[in-house]
């Protein structure tokens, strides 16, 4: 494999016990709402971006979902693929890069990006999201996982612009990672109605690590 593939998560995904940490990890609490309110109103279409071994790809297919699933990790796709296959479960399987998400407009009743669109400055950020917005039809539902500003690694290595971070030493490599106050994630969110934002927190050896955990709907 190229060099180059080996930075960000495709380096981490070839950790064995770090793939299996993400794993096993139960689906979030705001997806399982998003799958709930899909349900009942008969939608079934559903993109997760970054879907690394599937935590949630392998949940939404369980249901009954029809789930396309993304990551540019080429392992983490196969390990996808995997487990899906394991579980006899189905879902369409695309290696594209998050920036560059080659669906129609209005391909998607609910869309989830956890812990994976931050991995960028926030003009990107902003152009993904405007992307997510014209694949997602009206009505449909947005789960994000973003860290915010109080994370334990903001601050850490080099601020290449206002809450942007690059820090050399960070075990993903060199990839910045963008880091959003409520007010920056709101009105990132500006076409949606949010439903529910949380700031959730868990403490490492390393220190705190705080996300948002949102859920908005395209208005």
């Amino acid at each position: 494999m190229a060099q180059e593939k080996a930075i960000g998560w495709e380096r981490l995904w070839r950790d064995e016990e770090i793939a299996k940490q993400w794993a096993e990890r139960p689906p979030l609490p705001e997806v399982i709402e998003m799958a709930d309110r899909l349900e009942r109103d008969g939608r079934r279409r559903v993109l997760d971006i970054g879907c690394g071994m599937g935590r949630h790809t392998l949940y939404l297919a369980a249901r009954g979902f029809d789930v396309t699933a993304t990551d540019n990790a080429p392992t983490a796709i196969a390990a996808c693929k995997k487990n899906l296959e394991e579980a006899g479960l189905r879902a369409t399987l695309v290696e594209c890069d998050m920036a560059e998400l080659p669906f129609e407009d209005n391909s998607f009743d609910g869309v989830v990006a956890s812990h994976v669109i931050h991995h960028t400055n926030r003009a990107t950020l902003e152009r993904i999201i405007a992307l997510i917005t014209r694949q997602l039809a009206p009505g449909g539902i947005f789960v994000w996982v973003t860290p915010t500003s109080r994370h334990c690694e903001y601050g850490r290595g080099q601020e290449i612009e206002p809450g942007t971070w690059v820090n050399p030493e960070h075990r993903e490599g060199p990839v910045p990672h963008h880091y959003s106050t409520e007010e920056e994630a709101r009105e990132l969110l500006r076409a949606y109605e949010i439903e529910s934002i949380c700031e959730h927190e868990y403490v490492k050896e390393e220190g705190r690590y705080t996300h948002w955990r949102i859920l908005a709907r395209k208005r």
